[in-house]
């Protein structure tokens, strides 16, 4: 059986990568002097990934005519990063064969176009060593490519390895200047399945599976591109193909346009929706005494007729209404993006590294799952294992939760395709009366780059695992903006993440700018009923606006001023040997509707909690219901273009944690 690539399989060659700056933007670069540049793996001759490609007509010449017709050969030839997995003439050939085509000159462009872009992973050389555990490169499709190995029993046993496991590896990483060649015996074509037809190929998910198709939520899986979407092909982020030139947004103090601060911003190419299931396999029932889907049904009703007593009994014989245990037991499992499993909280990268002082905190995200009005929480510990709705500080667990699986620890079966992946858990998963009332009766606090899947689904939620984005935005036109809403035609939105020098909460930002710009944001469920803060969390500066902010069009208090800190809320910097003037000051503060930012984020010598620019408001506390949905809206009330805010997280807080008698933590 093919099974994944969990270890280094090869020593030897190892790029030496550094930050190049390129005006505003960043891009990972080895280095201005060729003399560094890496020399090829077997013949020592520096060229590109083009001039690999061109040296050698007889082997790759129709791989070249493609990129040459979907003019992908100049982009070739260009400075960066590229993995190129190059087909022999065979491998054409019998593409072409399979196809109809006669040749291919006889193709279509746009077909060669494709061709192209699923064989081309853009800004980062990935070696068949790199290409193993978490990390999957994603190509210029969009699509993301899994690497299998096998043995190879005529030759002694010798690793073989395939691409998305029909394409064999028969030259590996031939290391080019401006990246790694890999030539492979059959071309890669993109998957035409849905998320829900590629359970059925998993005879360790049965169970799931049945239970996804009787509560009709395998037909929600079936969404991908939104067809009435549209966007000049010069303003799109072309999954890193270089070929767009993206825009300017300005900001700054001059305020009326002409600004000498412009951010680099392209919108996405497409606008997919994708999804990611979180599944136990038929043994992780079985351990539960869950042998067939009546035995499935009824935990889930007593899971859910527990969570939910208001609705026990009402719809069991309707699998489809989202009230049934069934249903949400299912849905609870679905969220409407995809990432592979370290994108969901960071447990890896230069912002956990960096910035995340996981000694007193576990990184954590929050997410709103398909089921509705419902929320799971992700958190890692070391060791890069992440959880779902666990309670504890690194290896000390309260509440244990359910655990993602690594990739290593996975099989040979497919788990991913063009609109998703499921990714595996080692218990099973429940938004149960405990995880409600107990597990998430805590302070959340929500990312800016979570709040809508959108962030995720068009790449601007990403990490720097091998991430090709710099110091720059993606931005979401009008109406296309899931959990948003853009309430006129000047008002822009845009996410910009994983920048470990900006004074943000996991580095990123959502940028909202435009003359008199107004704007909406949808909240994440609160778990429970219950009497909640809810809080902004945002940085200062001169550039920035003054907003009137609402909670469902209920004004909430005073404009916030994002330009700069008013001295009378009373912040004042910690005395280190003095503990009871520290709580003394941020009860001062708190009464005056503020809070200073955390202390589990920034770095050991200088957490957030330091700084005098980033800060938290208390935006207003009352009584909140988890069936109802609320809307956060920002309304600029000063003059200007180029006048901004950002939202870098909102916190809801229920009232048994910040009117605690032991006080609400710092973290």
């Amino acid at each position: 059986m093919k099974t994944k690539i969990n270890q280094r399989l090869l020593t030897g060659l190892a790029l030496v990568i550094c930050q190049l700056s390129l005006g505003t933007l960043l891009f990972s670069s080895c280095s201005d002097d060729e003399s560094d540049m890496p020399l090829n793996f077997y013949s020592s001759v520096r060229e590109t990934a083009a001039g690999f490609i061109e040296a050698d007509q007889e082997k790759f010449g129709d791989f070249k005519t493609i990129l040459e017709r979907s003019n992908y050969l100049g982009t070739l030839k260009t400075y960066g990063h590229f993995t190129v997995f190059v087909p022999t003439n065979e491998a054409i050939q019998q593409y072409l064969s399979e196809n109809g085509y006669a040749s291919v000159e006889a193709m279509p462009v746009e077909q060669c176009d494709t061709l192209a872009r699923v064989h081309i992973v853009q800004d980062k050389a990935y070696f068949t060593s790199d290409m193993g555990g978490e990390l999957s490169p994603q190509n210029l499709n969009g699509d993301a490519i899994e690497m299998t190995s096998d043995s190879d029993v005529v030759n002694n046993n010798a690793l073989v390895i395939y691409v998305n496991k029909t394409s064999r590896i028969i030259e590996k990483d031939d290391s080019v200047t401006n990246g790694v060649v890999h030539v492979i015996d059959r071309v890669i074509t993109s998957s035409n399945q849905f998320l829900s037809s590629i359970f059925d190929e998993n005879p360790k998910l049965t169970l799931f599976t049945q239970a996804l198709k009787l509560t009709g939520m395998a037909d929600s899986l079936v969404r991908y591109v939104d067809e009435t979407y549209t966007v000049d092909p010069d303003s799109a982020w072309d999954h890193g193909a270089g070929t767009a030139k993206g825009f300017k947004v300005p900001y700054g103090t001059a305020n009326d346009g002409s600004a000498s601060k412009q951010c680099p911003t392209w919108y996405p190419a497409q606008r997919l929706f994708k999804f990611t299931a979180f599944v136990e396999t038929d043994s992780i029932y079985r351990l539960h005494g869950i042998n067939n889907i009546d035995d499935l049904i009824a935990y889930a009703k007593q899971v859910y007729d527990e969570a939910f007593p208001e609705d026990a009994g009402k719809y069991d014989a309707d699998f489809k209404d989202r009230r049934n245990p069934l249903n949400r037991f299912v849905s609870y499992h679905l969220i409407d993006r995809s990432a592979p499993r370290e994108y969901w909280v960071h447990c890896k990268g230069d912002i956990y590294t960096q910035r995340c002082l996981f000694n007193i905190y576990d990184p954590e995200d929050y997410y709103e799952t398909m089921c509705p009005h419902t929320i799971m929480r992700f958190s890692s510990i070391p060791g890069e294992e992440i959880y779902i709705n666990r309670v504890g500080l690194k290896n000390n667990a309260r509440v244990r939760g359910v655990r993602v699986l690594k990739t290593e620890e996975g099989d040979g079966y497919t788990n991913q395709c063009k609109n998703g992946r499921y990714l595996y858990i080692d218990d099973i998963l429940t938004y149960s009366y405990d995880v409600r009332w107990n597990v998430l009766n805590r302070r959340i606090r929500i990312d800016g780059s979570t709040l809508s899947p959108d962030f995720l689904n068009g790449e601007a939620r990403m990490y720097n695992m091998g991430s090709k984005i710099g110091e720059m935005m993606i931005g979401f036109k009008n109406g296309f903006l899931t959990n948003f809403k853009m309430h006129n035609a000047n008002t822009f939105i845009g996410c910009g993440n994983e920048q470990t020098g900006w004074r943000h909460y996991q580095g990123s930002g959502i940028c909202i700018t435009g003359e008199k710009f107004d704007a909406s944001v949808k909240l994440p469920p609160v778990p429970h009923d219950g009497t909640y803060e809810v809080r902004l969390g945002y940085s200062l500066g001169d550039d920035r606006g003054i907003a009137q902010v609402y909670l469902n069009n209920t004004p909430c208090g005073i404009p916030i001023s994002f330009r700069q800190f008013d001295a009378n809320i009373g912040w004042e910097p910690d005395d280190p040997n003095d503990e009871e003037y520290n709580k003394a000051l941020d009860k001062a503060m708190r009464n005056r509707g503020f809070m200073k930012a955390m202390d589990s984020y920034g770095s050991t010598s200088e957490p957030f909690r330091t700084y005098t620019n980033t800060v938290r408001r208390i935006l207003t506390r009352q009584y909140m219901r988890a069936n109802e949905d609320y809307w956060l809206r920002f309304r600029q009330i000063l003059d200007g273009k180029t006048l901004y805010m950002s939202i870098d997280y909102i916190e809801l807080c229920p009232k048994d944690v910040y009117d605690s008698p032991e006080g609400e933590d710092r973290h």
